[in-house]
């Protein structure tokens, strides 16, 4: 009878022989001891050419890189310790070059005496071709006007298509610029969708909508007592968000403090809980947002350099929609569809006259504003109409379309169309002559009001 205490030797060379992976035992000299069937189909070596070998001979490219510290860490007979799992390349006997994933695992005896390691091959050659596939059906995709949450075929946004499938194919953190309601968190959405952590949490937070207590206890966690109103130990927005991605919103408005504290995670996959002592391993990708010009903040003083080149590995700039006016159709019907749904009307597009509307105003609010504005239009439009028409456009949209364009047609179009002064005049006036908060209204950082300021000459 056979039972686990007593599996002879040849049970175990005959499932090691069965394994449908290469499989191949060195002992501590390096030499290859062991070379099961699978590991001739892979290689083309047979066992009678490679048993009593030095496994150096393998090919393995990370075997065989001149690096010491990559031979330390990934050779399980130097380090002494299992090296994990992870893609590397094999040479085959012919000379064709293989993706495989490769595990070790260490063998010692009773007394802890290294006697070499186990070590098995799988070829993902077919994966990495369906990964190819998936990437090329993901740019045809993207370039009939879509990807993911994004929306518009414009020559910009198909350029920004390809940096996200690109991005999105490593873990590197970036920064993504651009003015309000450009839909920066609907790209960083995009990227995790698309990434290898697209099954983890997804986990945005605002940094300029809290004061810089309360958003290191978000970020970072913090302990029972450390604060009035901690009752309880709390795990942040890292912890909460390890193995996935977080998002970073207005990264620019973060202090000085919360900045080195967070220059720390970054550069060292720890972090603290606030009033704690104990540190705690994160794995979070970050993908931070602002509206400002990110490098300009650090030339005046604003943002940490160090910190910056440490978010900013990779950066995309979202383009504001009056420079991309051709995606407001894709837009317009996309947000139709999303409303037709949600308040169960059947609208089922706009008129030309609105639509004429609609491409020719400056959008100082970006897709976001447009995103309101059919959003006013269908709570608007009444009875069985299927059509968007002027009357139920936003005063502000009416109003904001370039000068000089005049619509027929229609009723109810309030007065003449203002042009790009007069928006800039009413947002200062609105703003009670605050530039900061004029830029804010306009969508623009600080710096771009005053260019725009000097060029219409106010």
């Amino acid at each position: 009878m056979i039972d686990a205490n007593n599996i002879s030797e040849y049970f175990k060379e005959a499932v090691l022989e069965i394994i449908p992976c290469a499989v191949f035992i060195v002992n501590a000299n390096g030499q290859v001891v062991f070379w099961n069937r699978s590991a001739e189909v892979l290689t083309r070596f047979t066992a009678e050419e490679t048993l009593g070998g030095d496994c150096m001979k393998l090919y393995l490219d990370l075997c065989n890189t001149e690096d010491p510290s990559i031979l330390e860490d990934f050779c399980p007979l130097r380090s002494g310790s299992d090296g994990g799992e992870l893609e590397c390349t094999i040479q085959r006997k012919d000379g064709m070059l293989v993706p495989v994933i490769r595990r070790s695992k260490v063998v010692r005896n009773g007394e802890g005496k290294l006697l070499g390691a186990i070590e098995t091959l799988v070829d993902v050659s077919l994966i990495k071709r369906a990964r190819s596939e998936i990437r090329t059906l993901k740019r045809a995709i993207a370039a009939s006007g879509r990807l993911g949450e994004l929306v518009g075929s414009s020559a910009q946004m198909r350029k920004l298509y390809e940096m996200v499938l690109m991005v999105a194919d490593t873990d590197a953190n970036l920064v993504i610029e651009g003015e309000t309601g450009t839909g920066k968190e609907l790209a960083a959405k995009t990227i995790h969708a698309e990434s290898s952590r697209s099954k983890q949490i997804f986990l945005g937070i605002n940094c300029g909508a809290l004061p810089e207590s309360l958003l290191e206890a978000e970020l970072f966690g913090h302990k029972k007592g450390t604060f009035t109103g901690a009752v309880t130990d709390r795990a942040g927005c890292f912890e909460a968000a390890s193995g996935g991605t977080l998002f970073l919103d207005e990264i620019a408005e973060m202090s000085f403090a919360s900045q080195v504290k967070l220059l720390r995670v970054l550069q060292e996959g720890m972090l603290t809980r606030l009033g704690d002592t104990l540190p705690r391993s994160v794995d979070v990708r970050v993908i931070a947002a602002t509206n400002k010009n990110l490098l300009d903040q650090v030339k005046m003083g604003q943002f940490r350099e160090d910190l910056y080149y440490r978010l900013k590995v990779v950066s995309l700039q979202i383009p504001p929609l009056r420079e991309r006016p051709e995606d407001i159709p894709d837009l317009v019907v996309h947000f139709i569809h999303h409303f037709r749904k949600k308040y169960k009307r059947e609208i089922m597009g706009c008129s030309k006259e609105a639509m004429d509307i609609l491409m020719h105003c400056s959008w100082p609010g970006n897709i976001r504003q447009l995103e309101h504005a059919i959003e006013h239009a269908f709570i608007v439009t009444g009875g069985d109409n299927p059509l968007i028409k002027v009357a139920s456009l936003p005063r502000e949209v009416l109003e904001g379309h370039t000068i000089g364009r005049k619509v027929e047609g229609e009723h109810a179009v309030a007065g003449e169309a203002s042009d790009e002064r007069s928006q800039v005049q009413r947002a200062l006036s609105q703003a009670g002559g605050n530039k900061s908060e004029a830029a804010r209204i306009l969508g623009l950082t600080r710096a771009g009001l005053y260019k725009k300021m000097k060029r219409l000459r106010l």
